[in-house]
């Protein structure tokens, strides 16, 4: 089956908005450009749900923010600036997508201060090959250094901080929490974590893990993290969702075949359920 045209008939010539919203429409703008001519139906499908949704993250921001090697990247900004509580989010493999976007906005609506990273310094990807491509030329250091400078724009007042990671930045968000005593709260997507007991023992706060039970060996990694995290005394959640495979929230994932709109919402609401007990 072929590709669909920009929907609605957005065209660059037309297509205008104001002020601090032009980053953040760009960004979505730009990947419904590239997207639509590389994406079968059913997955455009999908995406368009998710850009349908969004009203161009109204109150978002693009910011550069420095890393401790002094490397310069940009972060997606969202929610009142004296927020009590933040959140920094860490994505998938695809990079800054929509989906990842409408995360931002949707804690900022929590109340959140939310910094969203990205470790691809504006690339992104809309197929498993070209994501495949960019997680491979990430730099471990500087992903962790991304990670830290996002948290510390967040202590730039007092304020209870969590870290989440979808995917592959599931693994540079948990690795956060066990390095900085600043975090409160870690939430993990369908992504990698630690089983080992003594290195559990320095996780900052709880920590809450979903994943799909056909999720394969990330499935069968949440009981060992289970018993790791109590061999440790660590407090940890876990939340396996039955019949769904990986990153099950993502519309470009598996070319949409596995995505699942119900479960993702089911997810988000136990992840805000999650962060009001722990960040309040």
């Amino acid at each position: 089956m072929g590709s669909l045209p920009i929907p609605f008939g957005l065209s660059a010539p037309n297509w205008r908005v104001p002020g601090r919203l032009a980053a953040p429409c760009a960004i979505l703008y730009t990947f419904s450009l590239e997207i639509s001519v590389r994406l079968p139906v059913h997955q455009w499908f999908a995406v368009l749900a998710l850009l349908v949704v969004l009203p161009c993250f109204a109150n978002a921001t693009t910011e550069t923010l420095q890393t401790a090697s002094s490397h310069k990247f940009s972060a997606y900004v969202d929610g009142p600036s004296d927020a009590k509580a933040g959140i920094v989010l860490v994505h998938d493999w695809f990079g800054a997508t929509p989906f990842y976007l409408q995360a931002t906005e949707r804690l900022a609506k929590q109340g959140y201060r939310v910094v969203a990273v990205d470790l691809y310094d504006g690339h992104k990807a809309a197929t498993h090959d070209e994501a495949g491509t960019l997680m491979k030329a990430v730099d471990a250091q500087l992903a962790a250094e991304k990670v830290d400078a996002a948290i510390k724009a967040l202590n730039d007042r007092p304020r209870r901080i969590a870290v989440m990671g979808f995917s592959m930045g599931a693994k540079f968000a948990f690795a956060a929490s066990l390095r900085d005593k600043a975090i409160g709260a870690t939430l993990i997507w369908y992504g990698e974590t630690v089983n080992d007991a003594d290195k559990l023992a320095t996780l900052s706060g709880p920590a809450l893990l979903v994943v799909g039970s056909k999720d394969g060996s990330a499935a069968d990694n949440a009981a060992a993290f289970s018993k790791a995290a109590d061999a440790a005394g660590a407090k940890a959640e876990i939340h396996i969702y039955p019949g769904e495979a990986h990153a099950f929230a993502q519309p470009l994932f598996n070319q949409g075949k596995t995505y699942d709109a119900g479960a993702a919402e089911s997810a988000w609401r136990l992840s805000e359920d999650f962060l009001k007990r722990y960040l309040h």
